[in-house]
C-alpha cells in the first residue's frame, strides 16, 4: 500500500462522527473535502482520489444515494460510509449498493482511528477482492435482515444467519436450491421481471413485497430489496435483503379494523342526534357497544338524586341484578367522581367491583360526562385493554354530548322563558340591531318610541334620533365597531307623536345568530334631566338669596342699629321711628324671601280656578293705599289657587310701589277661548292668558328683561324680589310672562300658556 492515501471527505458537516481535521493528522491520510456530488465526480475524474468517505445524512439526498451514483460511473472506487445516525436498514442498503466499508454508529475503538482503518482496508481491498468479500460476509452475517445471493440461474449461493432463523431452514437446506424454496412462484416471476429491468438499467435497486415460506409451512410477509452482482461489468447474479413486515401488516390490519369501528361509532353519533330522550340515547349506546365493540354485557346508568339508575342494559338482561348504588360507591362511584376510566382485569381481586352477574370476571367502567357511567363486563379475565377502552370512550363521548344537548335544550327553553320575561318586563328599552335595522325590540322600546314592533322593523334606527344628534351617534357607532368609543352616550329621541325625549344609551357589540350585531339598552332620562336643570336653577336662586340676604337685609339692619345707638346717646325718639321703619322693611323683605323660597316648588292641587275671585282676594291682601282696581271680564284657568294668588299679590304690590299712591290697575283676559255657547264662568270658559296693567310711567324697553332678575328694583323701599316671584310661579304652571306698554302708557304684564 502506498504510504499516503488520498481521501475525499464529502460534506464536512455530515453525520460521520469525525471531522476531516482528525483524519488529516494521521500521517497515512491526506484529506480533501467536497461539498456535493459534483465535486466528488470531478475529483474522481481527475484521478486525485484513492478513497471517498461520506456520512449518511447529506444536505441533498443521503450517502447511499451518492454511493449508487458513484457505482454507476466508477464501480471500483473505494467508498466508506460512516454514520452515527444509521441503522441495520442503512447498512443493508449500503451493502446492496456496493459499499466498500461501513462504519456504524457504535465502534469499539476511537472513531477517527476506526474510520482511518476502514479507509486503509477499503483501499487495500480494491487490490484484494477476496479479502473484501470476506469483510462483506462479516457485515452481512451481523445484519438483522435476511440476506441471500443468487447465481444467474436463480439458485441460492449464500445466506446469512438471520435468513436461516426467519425461514426455519438450515443453511445446507437452502444453499444450492432454487430461490423458489423460499418464495412462491408469483414472487419469483415478479423478481425475475425486476432483475431484467435492473440489467436494462431501468432501475437501480429493486423493492418488492414478497411472502417468505418457512420450513413449517408458515408464511411471513416481507419487503425484498434486490441488487445485481457484477464483475468486470459481467452479470454474476443477484443479492437480496428480506425484512419481515409481519408485525407491520398485523398493525395495519388492526388499524383498518379500528378505523372501521371508529367510522361506525361516528355514524352512531348521528343516530343519537335524532333522539330526543335520555332513554333513547342510552339504548343506542348499548346497541352500538354490543354490535360494534362486541361487548358481552354492558349498560348505562344515569345519576338521579345521588344514585345510579339503570337506563339501558344489554339484550336479554334484566335489572334484577342491580343493587341501588350511591354515586360515591364502588368502581362506578370512582369512575363518576374522578371522571376517569377504570379497567378491572379480575373483579374477584377488587373488593369494590361487584358485577351484575357472578360469571363475569373483567370490567370496563367509563364516565358519561356529568350524567352517569357506562360499564361493560366480560367472562374472560383481562378482556379489556387501553385500545378497547379508547373506543368505548369515543362511543360514550357521543352519548355524553347527546345527553348534554337534551339537558341543555331543556335548560335553554327554561332560561329563554325566564330571560324573555325579564327582558319584556325591564324598565329599560332593550333592542338588537344589525345593518342599521332592528332585529329585536322589547315592549319598552315601543312604549318609548310610540311605534309598534312591525313599524320599528321597517325603520332604520337612525330615524328615531333627533336630526341634530344623528351624525354624532353614527360616528360613535363606527368608532365603537373598532373598539375606540365608550358604550355609554346620551342622545335625543323623537317619538311617533313628535315628542322629544332625552335618552341614555348603553350599546355593545355581540354575536347574534352567529353574526356580529349591536345590543343596546335605552333609558328615558327626560324627567331626571329636567330635575337636574331645576336643581341647577334652585342652586342659582340660592346664590341669589344669599346675595339678597347679604345686601338688602344688611342695609335696613345697619339703619336700625345706627338709630338705636343715636337714640341711646341722644334720647331722641325720632330715631326709634327710623329703627321701627327699618325693622318693618326687614320684615317685608323676609316675607318676600319666604315667598321666593317657595317659588321653585312644584305646584300642586291643580284645579279649575275662577280668575275674578282670585284677583279680588289678592287685592284685599295687599296694601293698595289709594289705588283702584278694575276687573274686566275674566274666565277660568287650571292652576294652584294659592300660588296664583301670590302671583297677583306681587303684581299689585309692584304696581303700587312703582307708580305712586293713586294708580289704577286693570286685570283682563288676553283672548277668548270659550266654546261658542259656553256661559261665562263655566268649566269650558278656560282662558289661555290674562294681563295686569297700570297707568303709571311704564317700564322702558331696555329694562324689561332686567325686572325679573333677583334684587332688581327702582323703588326706594323695594326688595327687587316681587317680579322674580311672579316669573317663578308662572314658570311652575307652564306659563310665560312678558311686558309691553299698557293702554294708558303704563306697564302691562301678560301671562300666557306656553
Amino acid at each position: 500500500m502506498e504510504t499516503t492515501i488520498r481521501v475525499l471527505y464529502v460534506d464536512p458537516d455530515a453525520d460521520t462522527g469525525v471531522t476531516p481535521s482528525k483524519l488529516d493528522v494521521l500521517s497515512e491520510l491526506s484529506v480533501d473535502t467536497a461539498d456535493d456530488g459534483n465535486d466528488v465526480f470531478d475529483a474522481v475524474a481527475a484521478d486525485s482520489v484513492d478513497c471517498i468517505v461520506s456520512g449518511h445524512e447529506l444536505p441533498t439526498g443521503n450517502g447511499v444515494a451518492l454511493l449508487e451514483r458513484v457505482r454507476d460511473r466508477h464501480p471500483d472506487v473505494p467508498f466508506v460510509l460512516c454514520t452515527t445516525s444509521g441503522d441495520e436498514r442503512v447498512a443493508g442498503e449500503a451493502i446492496a449498493a456496493g459499499v466498500s466499508e461501513y462504519v456504524p454508529a457504535e465502534t469499539e475503538s476511537e472513531r477517527a482511528v476506526a474510520v482511518a482503518d476502514a479507509v486503509e482496508r477499503a483501499v487495500a481491498d480494491a487490490r484484494r477482492p477476496r479479502e473484501r468479500f470476506d469483510r462483506y460476509r462479516s457485515i452481512v452475517q451481523a445484519m438483522g435482515d435476511g440476506v441471500y445471493t443468487l447465481d444467474t440461474d436463480g439458485r441460492v449461493t449464500a445466506v446469512n444467519d438471520t435468513l436461516t432463523e426467519m425461514s426455519g431452514y438450515d443453511r445446507d437446506e437452502i444453499v444450492g436450491e432454487h430461490i423458489s424454496v423460499l418464495l412462491n412462484d408469483a414472487d419469483v416471476t415478479r423478481g425475475d421481471r425486476f432483475i431484467r429491468k435492473l440489467l436494462r438499467g431501468e432501475e437501480d435497486v429493486g423493492k418488492l413485497q414478497v411472502t417468505l415460506r418457512t420450513a413449517d409451512g408458515q408464511t411471513v410477509p416481507c419487503e425484498a430489496r434486490i441488487g445485481l452482482l457484477t464483475h468486470d461489468e459481467e452479470f454474476r447474479g443477484t443479492v437480496g435483503v428480506l425484512r419481515s413486515i409481519a408485525e407491520h401488516e398485523r398493525i395495519k390490519a388492526a388499524l383498518r379494523e379500528e378505523k372501521q369501528k371508529i367510522e361506525e361509532l361516528h355514524e352512531v353519533a348521528s343516530e343519537m342526534e335524532a333522539r330526543q330522550t335520555a332513554e333513547g340515547i342510552c339504548d343506542i349506546t348499548v346497541d352500538a357497544a354490543e354490535s360494534i365493540l362486541e361487548f358481552d354485557i354492558c349498560g348505562v346508568d344515569l345519576v338521579e338524586d345521588g344514585y345510579f339508575v339503570p337506563k339501558a342494559i344489554s339484550t336479554g338482561m334484566t335489572d334484577d341484578g342491580y343493587s341501588r348504588l350511591r354515586v360515591d360507591e364502588g368502581v362506578a362511584g370512582r369512575t363518576y367522581q374522578n371522571h376517569e376510566t377504570y379497567i378491572v382485569d379480575d373483579v374477584r381481586e377488587e373488593s369494590d367491583a361487584v358485577p351484575a352477574q357472578a360469571e363475569y370476571r373483567s370490567l370496563l367502567s367509563v364516565p358519561v360526562g356529568e350524567e352517569g357511567i357506562f360499564q361493560a363486563g366480560s367472562r374472560e379475565v383481562g378482556a379489556f385493554d387501553r385500545d378497547v377502552a379508547e373506543l368505548a370512550e369515543l362511543l360514550v363521548s357521543h352519548a355524553s354530548e347527546a345527553l348534554r344537548r337534551i339537558n341543555s335544550q331543556t335548560a335553554l327553553r327554561e332560561s329563554e322563558e325566564k330571560y324573555r320575561t325579564l327582558v319584556e318586563q325591564s324598565h329599560d328599552a332593550i333592542y338588537i340591531y344589525r345593518d342599521d335595522r332592528f332585529v329585536f325590540v322589547n315592549q319598552r322600546v315601543c312604549d318609548l318610541s310610540g311605534y309598534s314592533r312591525e313599524e320599528l322593523a321597517e325603520m332604520e334606527i337612525w330615524e328615531l334620533l333627533h336630526p341634530d344628534d344623528r351624525e354624532r351617534v353614527e360616528r360613535l357607532a363606527e368608532e365603537r365597531a373598532h373598539g375606540n368609543a365608550s358604550p355609554h352616550y346620551e342622545a335625543r329621541v323623537v317619538t311617533n307623536d313628535g315628542d322629544v325625549r332625552h335618552v341614555e344609551f348603553n350599546v355593545r357589540l355581540i354575536s347574534y345568530e352567529g353574526v356580529n350585531a349591536q345590543l343596546g339598552s335605552a333609558r328615558d332620562v327626560t324627567e331626571r334631566k329636567q330635575r337636574k336643570q331645576e336643581l341647577k336653577r334652585q342652586n342659582e336662586r340660592l346664590e341669589e338669596f344669599a346675595s339678597v340676604v347679604s345686601h338688602d337685609l344688611r342695609n335696613p339692619l345697619n339703619v336700625a342699629q345706627g338709630h338705636l345707638e343715636l337714640a341711646r346717646e341722644r334720647g331722641d325718639e325720632r330715631h326709634f321711628d327710623k329703627s321701627r321703619n327699618a325693622l318693618d322693611r326687614m320684615g317685608s323683605l323676609i316675607d318676600d324671601l319666604l315667598t321666593l323660597a317657595r317659588r321653585g316648588q312644584v305646584v300642586s292641587g291643580m284645579e279649575t280656578v275662577e280668575l275674578t275671585s282670585v284677583v279680588r282676594q289678592a287685592w284685599s291682601s295687599v296694601e293698595t293705599r289709594e289705588s283702584a282696581l278694575v276687573v274686566d271680564s275674566l274666565g277660568t284657568v287650571k292652576a294652584d289657587r294659592g300660588r296664583l294668588q301670590e302671583l297677583f299679590e306681587n303684581l299689585f304690590r309692584n304696581a303700587v310701589e312703582h307708580t305712586g299712591t293713586a294708580t289704577t290697575i286693570r286685570v283682563g283676559r288676553l283672548d277668548d277661548d270659550r266654546e261658542p255657547d259656553a256661559p261665562e264662568g263655566s268649566t269650558d270658559d278656560i282662558v289661555s292668558g290674562f294681563y295686569v296693567e297700570d297707568d303709571g310711567p311704564g317700564i322702558p324697553p331696555e329694562e324689561r328683561e332686567k325686572v325679573f332678575e333677583y334684587g332688581h328694583t327702582t323703588a326706594d323701599d323695594g326688595s327687587g324680589l316681587g317680579l322674580s316671584i311672579v316669573d317663578g310661579i308662572a314658570e311652575a304652571h307652564g306659563w310665560s310672562v312678558s311686558i309691553c306698554d299698557g293702554r294708558d302708557g303704563g306697564a302691562r304684564f301678560q301671562i300666557r300658556r306656553r
